[in-house]
């Protein structure tokens, strides 16, 4: 089918074949096409919108004037035409008006003869009662008279005779003038109302249109109210379970506390105890009473000694499940013969007696233990002597063991066997031997206080120091009063100062790492950072990693503390973060004598423990410290980071802590302040470590004027595994230090990402670069630099995922240097075209112009993005500076 467009004039439609340029391909039709079948066409649209004619590469009209192809569209044709203007009286306008016009105009037919004998009429000169045309109107006022014959002028007879009908004609078109200029006035009276009218209603509109606008603003102030109601309600709610719990704590802490009175005054001695013969050897069964026997009393540790279980003392905050009743006693598997030698019984007899049926349950609860071997309990060595040693935690049991608490069941069983009906407690402890080993210990309950009171005078030999037992009184949460040994003790401590300890981290809106052992805190006041230090030193053995941020106005006191309570704490990790308040005042402190505001910071390098310190957003070290005395001891740090400014007069400060520090493996340092000429001797520092491997400088020798000599060590002297040098204006240098740090590190460095400023030219980098597998890469250089076109070519694509260049310095040759080497990509290379204000539209399209594919010299469009360079920069900065 023959290409062609439809062309449309009111109802008449025609399609015209289509031409097609010689040079571009492109379909168009002649204007002159059109107007052959529409005469006079010289306006054409699509779609209600007015179409241009099409223009050369040099923006001007073909000639002749081509007309662009619209395919799916049929375009309008506009020929210009006759344009009349409609008045249409308003309705007010009077039909009477109109009729008397009409009937004083018709009543007078004023005739003009010609001298041919025909005439003209002057009626048709009446209005027409609904609609006026202002041309319709002239051309009714308008009439012929015939040129008048030579015959007819040369009498004046006849001319007179033939004048004299126009006047009567003349008035009525005078009339009909007047007619008309009052139907203009009516008409413009009409279209001032008409205005009026409209005005009103617009007025009425913006009104409406006020009303609707505050409707809803009160809508959603009511939305918003509802809203906040809402959050109140929750806060509310939230407040009040808060309340609740608080009046449940408080509760629990009230009866803790009468549990504790009772049970503090009711068992001042443990109460759980066996007795067990003193000598093995020398036991005689047929004379039982003339045996001796000690007393040995029980380690009460349970699953309020273990930290899994979730309890711990009173002290403590963690949940634990207490016993409903004190008077049974707990049988806790875990149960053990405390480390003691025993204590001799006097009135053996009175104390059979009366302890006898208890001992005997304990004795079978001990050996019930013993045989599941749920316990750990100790080994008793029986000798000729008697109970020489008892030794706690012993897996294994030894058999004597058993053997004495068998030998302490027969006597009690024969000894209650002959007193079958005792006074006393034993009363309460009758139980059949024959019942099942699950209710052994159904009949048993606890003694109570008189009885354990009385339990002291019965004891031959009592500790100086008042320790029964090597036991010690611990009180549970709930209030309970639990007898342990002094590992169990120091364990129930221990857990319940970790547990205080991070209660007040979590008060604090800090976290804990249990797996790394770290704390991550801020403290915004002095009390809280006190209180945190504190608990610090005493209470957390287990936190080895802090970063803190002091985020209030300190002083150097408040850092003394600091480093004092750190030296005290098991810290090895520490990261400092002193967010400093905005104070004039503290720039005058920069200036006084003495040794400065953070001069006791430096106290942390006499810290053993840490192996590993960092300074955030600590600037001006070098005015806020003084001098460290010579004498000083070389310290055991192995990581130093410093992220501040670096300012000349840091110089020196610095330089003597990296000195102070021959093992560090990882220096960190910040920015070197352009205002900044010589850090000397901070390359000096750290060219006399031996022991570095990670290295990291930012923003070195921005100053082109500084001097650099080959004795100069930005990078060190020794092979580096981890190298980062962020916004290098001096990436080489006359001596090539970069170059020599890269080669002499070829065998272990690591280089993921490298940031190259004001690239001096070097051929030794570029063959670095080509070798170098690298993951980002980020330049920034002259326009007028040859270093990229040097670069690119050989630059090692093998890794590299990110590369970086500013927007205005990338040309069409870079781009197909990259192009004709994108089958080395890897799959997740993209090229940022960085830039630093709003593009124009034309240097837009650059991006858009690029094809999906790419092509020999253009990159594939999603290998490519335009960036802004505040989105680079930072992300940049964090991925080389972070911790």
């Amino acid at each position: 089918m023959i290409p062609h467009q439809r062309f449309q004039h009111g109802e008449r439609v025609e399609q015209l074949p289509l031409r097609k340029d010689k040079t571009t391909g492109v379909l168009y039709i002649r204007e002159k096409d059109v107007q052959r079948v529409f005469s006079g066409a010289t306006l054409f649209k699509v779609d209600g919108i007015v179409i241009y004619y099409l223009e050369d590469e040099n923006e001007e009209e073909y000639e002749p004037k081509r007309i662009g192809y619209y395919p799916d569209d049929v375009v309008e044709v506009v020929i210009p035409g006759l344009t009349h203007i409609h008045t249409t009286p308003s309705v007010d306008l009077s039909g009477r008006t109109m009729a008397q016009t009409g009937s004083r105009n018709s009543s007078h037919p004023t005739q003009l003869i010609t001298n041919d004998g025909m005439e003209l009429s002057v009626s048709n000169l009446s209005l027409r009662p609904y609609s006026v045309h202002t041309s319709t109107l002239v051309r009714s006022a308008t009439y012929s008279v015939e040129r008048p014959s030579k015959s007819s002028l040369s009498s004046p007879n006849t001319i007179a005779h033939q004048f004299a009908p126009i006047a009567r004609p003349m008035a009525a078109l005078s009339a009909i003038a007047s007619d008309i200029t009052t139907i203009q006035h009516q008409l413009t009276h009409s279209t001032d109302q008409q205005s009026a009218h409209h005005q009103q209603l617009l007025e009425q509109l913006i009104q409406l249109l006020k009303e609707q606008a505050a409707s809803k603003e009160r809508e959603e102030q009511m939305l918003r109210e509802q809203a906040e109601s809402k959050v109140r309600d929750e806060q509310l709610l939230r407040m009040q379970q808060e309340t609740i719990d608080r009046l449940t704590v408080a509760q629990q802490k009230i009866e803790a506390i009468l549990v504790q009175n009772y049970e503090l005054h009711e068992y001042p001695i443990p109460r759980l105890f066996v007795i067990l013969p003193d000598s093995y050897e020398k036991w005689d069964p047929r004379n039982i009473m003339a045996e001796r026997f000690r007393l040995f009393f029980l380690c009460e540790c349970g699953d309020h000694c273990n930290p899994s279980v979730g309890s711990t003392t009173s002290s403590g905050q963690l949940t634990i499940a207490a016993s409903a009743s004190s008077t049974p006693v707990p049988v806790r598997s875990s149960v053990h013969l405390a480390k003691h030698e025993g204590y001799e019984i006097s009135r053996s007899k009175e104390f059979f007696d009366r302890y006898g049926p208890y001992v005997l349950g304990m004795l079978r609860m001990l050996k019930h233990c013993l045989a599941v071997a749920k316990v750990a309990a100790p080994a008793i060595a029986l000798v000729e002597s008697g109970v020489k040693d008892v030794m706690d935690g012993v897996t294994s049991i030894s058999e004597t063991t058993i053997m004495a608490v068998d030998m302490s069941i027969d006597f009690l069983e024969q000894k209650l066997d002959e007193n079958a009906t005792g006074d006393g407690i034993s009363k309460t402890m009758a139980g059949s031997q024959e019942e099942e080993e699950e209710d052994m210990f159904s009949g048993l309950t606890a003694l109570e206080g008189a009885d354990l009171r009385r339990l002291d005078s019965f004891l031959r030999k009592k500790d100086a120091d008042k320790i029964l037992g090597n036991l010690y009184r611990i009180t549970l949460e709930t209030g309970h009063v639990k007898w342990v040994c002094l590992h169990h003790y120091r364990q129930v401590y221990r857990e319940t100062a970790m547990a205080s300890f991070l209660q007040c981290v979590e008060t604090n809106g800090g976290t804990y790492d249990p797996q790394f052992g770290k704390v991550t805190i801020t403290l915004k006041s002095s009390i809280a950072t006190k209180d945190f230090f504190s608990r610090l030193s005493t209470q957390a053995p287990a936190v080895i990693g802090l970063r803190v941020m002091l985020d209030w106005s300190f002083g150097s006191v408040d850092l003394g503390m600091l480093v004092d309570k750190i030296a005290q704490s098991n810290i090895q990790e520490l990261e400092l973060g002193l967010m400093e308040m905005d104070d004039p005042s503290l720039l005058g402190s920069l200036f006084r004598p003495g040794k400065g505001r953070y001069h006791s910071l430096l106290g942390l390098l006499s810290n053993d423990r840490i192996k590993r310190l960092a300074f955030i957003n600590v600037d001006l070290i070098g005015p806020r410290t003084s001098s460290l005395p010579k004498t000083h001891r070389p310290t055991l740090l192995q990581s130093f980071h410093y992220s501040g400014w670096i300012n000349s007069f840091d110089d020196s400060r610095l330089a003597e802590i990296i000195s102070l520090c021959p093992g560090l493996v990882d220096v960190k340092l910040g920015k070197v302040s352009a205002t900044s000429h010589d850090i000397s001797k901070v390359d000096q520092a750290l060219g006399s470590l031996s022991k570095l491997k990670i290295l990291n400088r930012y923003n070195l020798y921005f100053d082109s004027n500084v001097e650099i000599t080959n004795t100069t060590a930005p990078y060190g002297t020794v092979a580096l595994r981890e190298l980062t040098d962020i916004g290098m204006p001096y990436p080489t240098g006359p001596a090539g230090l970069l170059e020599a740090a890269i080669r002499r590190s070829a065998a272990t460095l690591e280089i993921q990402q490298i940031r190259f400023g004001s690239i001096a030219k070097s051929q030794g980098l570029a063959n670095i670069l080509a070798a170098l597998p690298l993951r980002r890469l980020y330049f920034d250089v002259p326009k007028d630099d040859n270093m990229l076109e040097m670069v690119l070519p050989s630059l090692n694509l093998s890794q590299l995922q990110l590369l970086i260049i500013d927007y205005h310095k990338f040309g069409p040759e870079m781009e197909a240097v990259l192009a004709a080497r994108s089958t080395e990509f890897t799959d997740e290379f993209v090229l940022y075209l960085e830039h630093e204000k709003r593009l124009k539209a034309d240097e837009a399209q650059v991006l858009n112009s690029r094809e999906v594919q790419g092509s020999p010299m253009k990159l594939a469009r999603r290998r490519v993005r335009v960036v802004d360079f505040l989105t680079t920069d930072p992300e940049y900065y964090r991925s080389v500076t972070s911790s």
